[in-house]
């Protein structure tokens, strides 16, 4: 029994110094389940070293590094300076007030590009990334930080068309949801659809989404704005006729 006890003592420091590792590098992409998935992911690996022995435990080691060497995610900064580049989009001052009261304090950081529509004409567009940050409790002594980033494409007043606002509102709309969406979306934040959609008191037209903070998603996002931004017509349907 003590054999079994400094085995599974030795072995559950070095899950926690693991797992440790793990939960600072997915606590601000995964914020709200990462400190439950790692303390339940250490309980399973410390029951596999208790039932298998030594040998489990440091086959369970091995595989620990395997996967954080695998899963490691490298620097997205030239990815993000390659994105912003390639899209024209650069570090901005101009802030609408009108447009700040409705997203509120979100640690934004402003930026604006540039869009082409049809024949040839652009029109400017504001890019803002945000974010927020909360404690949760975990426990009666432990808490976490929550962090949640959002994204939103901001058009000056006159610049889109009503058939955008229509394709963007249609975007919104989650009344389509299946149970299983639902369900899905209430622990894993969707963000493939607008979280706001709506008009500044100044005219601005917001897109805003819940985002994960790398170049995929934002790329996945302005691409939607670019589809829909050149679209001169909205289908007839439904929803159409009730907005």
């Amino acid at each position: 029994m003590p054999d079994t006890f400094y085995m599974l003592f030795f072995f559950g420091i070095i899950y926690l110094i693991e797992f440790g590792i793990v939960y600072l590098s997915t606590r601000k992409s995964f914020p709200k389940r990462s400190l439950q998935l790692n303390a339940g992911a250490w309980l399973l690996l410390m029951m596999i070293t208790y039932y298998s022995g030594a040998l489990g435990g440091l086959f369970s080691v091995l595989l620990m590094i395997v996967l954080l060497l695998v899963l490691r995610k490298p620097s997205q900064v030239k990815d993000f300076q390659q994105f912003y580049a390639e899209n024209k989009i650069y570090t901005s001052k101009k802030i609408s007030h009108a447009v700040a009261d409705i997203l509120g304090n979100r640690n934004w950081t402003y930026a604006e590009g540039t869009l082409n529509k049809n024949a040839g004409e652009t029109i400017n567009y504001f890019f803002w990334q945000g974010y927020t940050s909360s404690y949760v409790t975990t426990g009666k002594f432990t808490h976490t930080t929550a962090y949640t980033h959002y994204l939103a494409f901001i058009f000056p007043p006159g610049t889109v068309s009503n058939v955008f606002k229509q394709h963007a509102l249609a975007a919104a709309d989650k009344s389509h949801y299946t149970l299983k969406e639902k369900i899905k979306f209430f622990f894993i934040p969707d963000t493939d659809t607008p979280c706001l959609v709506t008009t500044a008191a100044d005219g601005s037209f917001i897109v805003e989404y819940v985002t994960t903070p790398d170049v995929e998603h934002y790329a996945k996002r302005l691409s939607w704005i670019k589809e829909n931004i050149t679209k001169l017509y909205y289908p007839v349907t439904e929803f159409a006729f009730a907005n």
